[in-house]
């Protein structure tokens, strides 16, 4: 007798589901649903808690095991790999009242986050391996870091395993320091498991010679010789057109010669520095 009530009763339930998927607003597809966000999906070594109400005996933690199952009383494997948390719930309920209970209601929970790994590398304050915890932008993870140092030089590079067209994984995405720490980018990148983030140090180089600050300064992104002057106060009343760039190549020490007024008329293209370059202004003579 009870038991046809409680049928009745989940009869009655799937028609109001029914009805309510028919009186959804207008503008809304199932493509939109599908669209949104899930939430997170349980992956091997995560680990669960199941809370069941009234039957203490089928509670506790549950780890992914790496076939994607979990061990659960009564029930044994259970394939729960790629699912959300809410799915997981359902799918057990389902699997326990088709056997063993008439009625039974599930919570699950994620209790420890270790299946989707992203490895901080290079100069931020706590580099490491981090896992996320569902829908993570990058800057909400170098946040989690502490940031940057301020050594970190003036790119991020994020590589990404994931495939394309199953041939390899895209090429690394560069993005500038200084519009990450302005907000300008960063927190519409959305993070991916196996994503590695990594931000090399300060790149520098020395000027010396005829110009009006001699000394060691940063290479900002894509710096040209030109701007490197420029970074250094300009040359001086008595530099001469000509100049040398010092530099260690495979171990081996070469010196390139360059003409300013070439590349100012644009004859000559402007080079680009490069880490551990020494500019030396020559004085003209009279």
């Amino acid at each position: 007798m009870w038991y046809g009530s409680l049928m009745k009763v989940r009869l009655i339930s799937c028609v109001f589901a029914i009805a309510a998927c028919f009186a959804a607003p207008a503008g809304v597809t199932g493509q939109d649903v599908i669209a949104d966000d899930p939430g997170y999906r349980v992956g091997i070594g995560d680990v669960i808690d199941v809370e069941t109400f009234g039957h203490d005996e089928i509670s506790g933690e549950f780890t992914v095991q790496p076939s994607g199952v979990i061990i659960f009383p009564l029930l044994g494997a259970v394939p729960v790999g790629g699912e959300t948390p809410a799915e997981v719930a359902n799918l057990l309920e389902s699997l326990l009242e088709k056997d063993y209970y008439v009625d039974v209601q599930l919570k699950v929970e994620m209790k420890v986050f270790a299946s989707q790994p992203v490895t901080l590398l290079g100069e931020i304050q706590k580099p490491g391996t981090y896992y996320l915890e569902g829908r993570t932008s990058l800057t909400d993870l170098l946040a989690k870091a502490g940031g940057l140092k301020p050594t970190a030089g003036p790119t991020l590079e994020l590589r990404r395993v994931t495939l394309v067209n199953g041939e390899g994984p895209p090429p690394p995405m560069i993005f500038a320091t200084s519009e990450i720490l302005s907000g300008e980018v960063g927190r519409d990148v959305e993070l991916q498991a196996g994503d590695v983030l990594s931000v090399a140090a300060k790149k520098l180089y020395f000027i010396t010679g005829e110009v009006a600050r001699p000394g060691q300064y940063e290479i900002t992104l894509g710096m040209t010789l030109m701007q490197a002057l420029s970074q250094a106060g300009g040359v001086g009343k008595f530099a001469s057109q000509s100049l040398e760039v010092h530099r260690m190549t495979n171990g081996e020490k070469e010196i390139l010669s360059f003409d300013m007024s070439q590349i100012r008329k644009g004859r000559v293209a402007d080079p680009a520095i490069q880490a551990g370059d020494v500019v030396y202004v020559k004085r003209r003579f009279f």
